[in-house]
């Protein structure tokens, strides 16, 4: 081989390794070649590179093996392919470069785009930052916020005028040290430990210090703060000066422990007070001397006695009885063995009685008793019952003996005056029929049938005159007696037993009660009015049932009798009080 050739085979072979290399790089180059568009091109061009080198080592071989008529056909196929390549080399480069710059540009622009947004983010940021600052300075409530060891990082105005530490005296310092007194140290390690796990503690009331070593109370609430990754970083403590309000709440509680023991005292007071009064009662409505009921219960006790045996059409006796010669034991043995004797008998009436009946004193060495569900003959044994009784009670001064007069509600009976009046009557008897005995009103013959018209007259102007009075409800508890008596009356007509006397409207105790009344210038009760169309339809009834008697007539009566009754029911509440 001679030195030319020599030569040849060197460049050559230099030129395929630079070609070898160009490939290699063009290989590297191909995504970025991708990303611009010019995938296809570069395959051509790797494969012109390819036959390049492929050129270049044929013509090697054909130095190598002295052919140098295939070395002249390559070398001009390879300068007609080298023109191809260099010319979409350059075509390339060209517009590879081009498209690198605006993809630059882009790349620019969108830097110098999200540059600017994050510098208006950066300026929102601290606008809000400034915000969050003002708002957190200038709020009305004491807050500051603090890390996990309790040191403080921010204080507002208002924590300065609570607490009395400036800003950048709190700025840095413990809770512990700043305002916690050291028997709350515990709890407020408790509630930090709290709020750094993630809960929020709301309205706590304790004490904390100011400056001046002043203890204020608090409303205290506490929240964690947490930064972009969900994390408690910080909290923030917001206090409220609620010592004016505890120290309210301290006088009102003092004075509603006060008014506590007053209403103790007072409670006290007021039992004691209903137990003189019960005592006051039972004084006012008992005998002192026997233990007895006195004369006012027993009046108020045979008005309802009274005015249920006539509504129920029940049996109802009543007993007077007096102590024989009663003067006779304090003019000969002292007032103080008459005294004696009294309370023997009530007891001996006591014992008589049980439950069942009811005895009282009725003045002086007079006693009675009232027997409910009695007839006649029923308290006529009573009443010699109490007497053997009385006669054999032991007396160390002299025997004691009782006389009895004994009266039973009958169809005749106008009230319970009048059943006194008839016992009252029926007691002389016994006196003067030698004592120590018992008379019926009935055996006797004393019959109370009649109010005279002169008294009557007297009681209607009293009660026209007094409409919450006694007088009223006199007359009132009268007029309900007649109507519940001609009821009464009317059953046994029809039964059989009596005749029927119905009593003119002339005489009508009611009929004069309505036509003074109309005549009178004070105003008329205004039941009056009313209750007088039913008194008409009663009479009525009662005349057409005289020449009629039959039930269904008696029905109609005894329903119009209980209408005219529950007129006056108020009224007869009033006379049960005040009887």
């Amino acid at each position: 081989m001679s030195f030319k050739e020599l030569i040849d085979v060197i460049g050559i072979s230099i030129g395929a390794g630079l070609m070898f290399v160009s490939i290699r790089r063009a290989w590297g180059m191909r995504q970025a070649v991708q990303a611009a568009g010019y995938c296809t091109l570069l395959r051509i061009l790797m494969v012109l590179m390819t036959f390049f080198l492929l050129g270049y080592l044929f013509s090697i071989w054909a130095i190598l093996a002295d052919h140098i008529n295939w070395l002249q056909a390559i070398v001009s196929q390879v300068f007609l392919f080298g023109s191809v390549f260099v010319v979409l080399t350059v075509w390339l480069a060209q517009n590879t470069t081009a498209k690198l710059r605006r993809y630059s540009q882009h790349l620019e622009d969108l830097v110098a785009e999200r540059t600017e947004q994050l510098q208006t983010a950066l300026r929102e940021q601290e606008r809000a930052l400034s915000y969050m600052t003002q708002l957190f300075q200038e709020m009305s409530v004491a807050c500051f916020t603090y890390d996990r060891d309790g040191v403080v990082h921010e204080w507002n105005r208002e924590a300065e005028r609570l607490y009395g530490y400036r800003a950048e005296e709190a700025i840095g310092r413990s809770v512990y040290d700043l305002i916690c007194r050291p028997e709350d140290a515990p709890r407020t390690r408790q509630v930090i430990e709290e709020v750094f796990s993630g809960r929020a503690v709301r309205n706590i009331e304790w004490k904390d210090r100011t400056r001046d070593g002043e203890e204020r109370w608090v409303l205290c609430s506490t929240f964690p703060l947490v930064d972009p990754s969900g994390a408690v970083w910080r909290a923030i403590s917001a206090n409220v000066d609620i010592t004016a309000r505890k120290q309210q709440e301290e006088i009102i509680e003092a004075q509603r422990e006060e008014l506590e023991a007053q209403n103790e005292n007072l409670q006290q007071l007021t039992q004691r007070l209903a137990q003189v009064n019960a005592e006051l009662e039972m004084m006012a409505a008992t005998d002192a001397m026997t233990g007895l009921p006195n004369h006012r219960v027993f009046r108020q006790r045979l008005w309802r006695e009274f005015l249920w045996s006539l509504e129920q059409d029940a049996p109802l006796s009543l007993i007077l009885l007096d102590v024989d010669h009663f003067k006779r034991f304090n003019d000969t043995f002292g007032h103080q063995a008459g005294d004696e004797v009294l309370r023997k008998v009530a007891h001996v009436l006591l014992e008589q009685c049980g439950e069942e009946f009811f005895c009282a004193r009725y003045g002086g060495e007079e006693f009675t008793v009232i027997l409910p569900g009695l007839d006649a003959t029923q308290a006529m044994g009573f009443a010699e019952q109490v007497r053997r009784a009385v006669e054999s009670t032991p007396c160390c001064y002299q025997p004691i003996t009782v006389s009895l007069g004994v009266a039973s509600v009958a169809l005749h009976t106008l009230n319970p005056e009048s059943l006194v009046e008839e016992a009252d009557q029926s007691l002389y008897v016994s006196k003067r029929n030698g004592r120590n005995r018992a008379t019926h009103a009935q055996e006797a013959g004393v019959l109370i049938t009649e109010i005279a018209p002169e008294v009557w007259q007297e009681r209607v102007q009293n009660a026209i005159h007094d409409h919450g009075g006694y007088a009223i409800q006199q007359v009132i508890s009268q007029i309900v007696y007649d109507h519940l008596q001609m009821t009464r009356r009317a059953k046994a007509f029809v039964a059989g037993r009596t005749p029927l006397d119905v009593p003119t409207e002339e005489g009508c105790r009611f009929r004069v009660w309505l036509e003074q009344a109309q005549q009178s210038a004070v105003p008329a009760c205004p039941y009056l009015e009313t209750s007088a169309e039913c008194h008409a339809r009663f009479h009525a009834l009662c005349e057409q049932l005289h020449s009629q008697p039959e039930p269904q007539l008696l029905h109609q009566l005894m329903a119009c009798g209980r209408e005219f009754v529950r007129t006056f029911d108020d009224h007869l509440a009033g006379v049960q009080r005040a009887a």
